[in-house]
C-alpha cells in the first residue's frame, strides 16, 4: 500500500475546497502563519467563516498535535483534521470534538479521495488577540481608524492590538480579519 504524502493529500483538499465554494467569495491560504509565528496552519479557507486545515499524512507524526490544537482553536471558527491511513483509527481520541475529522486514502482507481469521518462544529475558543496576530500594520491602523480611534499612528505592533482589544468588540475584530484575508493584495511578496 502506497502513503499518501502531504502535497497528495493537499491538492485534493484544494481542489475539494475550490469545488464547494465555486460562486462564493472566498480565498484559500496556505501555510498561514499564526499565533504570531508559532504555527502554520496548512490550508486556510476565509469564506464565512476562518477554517483552519490540519493535514497529517502518512509520513507524519503526531508529536506536535496538542501544541496545534491549542493554536488552531484560538484562531479559527472551525477546524478540521485531515489524516492519511495512518492516523484514521486513533485521531478521534486526540482531537477535540468540535474539530473536524476527514480521512484520506487512494481509492480503486489509485486516485486520493478524501472521506469525512465527523463533520466540524464552530469553535468558541477564539481569541481577539490571535485574530490581531494574523493582521499586519497597516490594517491594525486600518482597523482602528475605522473605528475612530486615535493617536496609533507611530505605534508597534503589540501596541496597536492591545489598543484594538481595548476598543472594539470581538465580532467586529472577527469580520474585520476575516474579510482582510479574503481580500489581502500584494500577500505572496510579504509571505517569503
Amino acid at each position: 500500500m502506497s502513503m499518501l504524502t502531504d502535497f497528495d493529500i493537499r491538492a485534493k483538499l484544494i481542489k475539494r475546497i475550490e469545488k464547494e465554494n465555486q460562486n462564493k467569495h472566498y480565498r484559500i491560504i496556505e501555510e498561514l502563519s499564526i499565533c504570531d509565528g508559532r504555527a502554520r496552519a496548512d490550508v486556510v479557507v476565509a469564506n464565512g467563516f476562518l477554517h483552519g486545515y490540519e493535514i497529517k499524512s502518512d509520513h507524519d507524526t503526531l508529536e506536535r498535535l496538542d501544541r496545534q490544537i491549542e493554536w488552531y482553536d484560538m484562531t479559527f471558527d472551525k477546524v478540521t483534521i485531515v489524516v492519511g491511513k495512518k492516523f484514521a483509527s486513533n485521531i478521534i481520541n486526540l482531537v477535540p470534538e468540535h474539530w473536524g475529522i476527514e480521512v484520506a486514502y487512494l481509492n480503486k482507481f489509485n486516485q486520493v479521495s478524501i472521506k469525512k469521518v465527523r463533520a466540524c462544529k464552530k469553535n468558541k475558543n477564539v481569541l481577539g488577540d490571535k485574530l490581531l496576530d494574523l493582521l499586519w500594520n497597516d490594517e491594525l491602523k486600518l482597523l482602528l481608524k475605522q473605528n475612530n480611534v486615535k493617536n496609533f499612528s507611530r505605534k508597534p505592533k503589540p501596541e496597536l492590538k492591545k489598543m484594538v482589544l481595548e476598543s472594539i468588540s470581538f465580532s467586529d475584530i472577527r469580520n474585520f480579519t476575516r474579510e482582510t484575508l479574503k481580500t489581502r493584495v500584494g500577500w505572496r511578496d510579504s509571505l517569503g
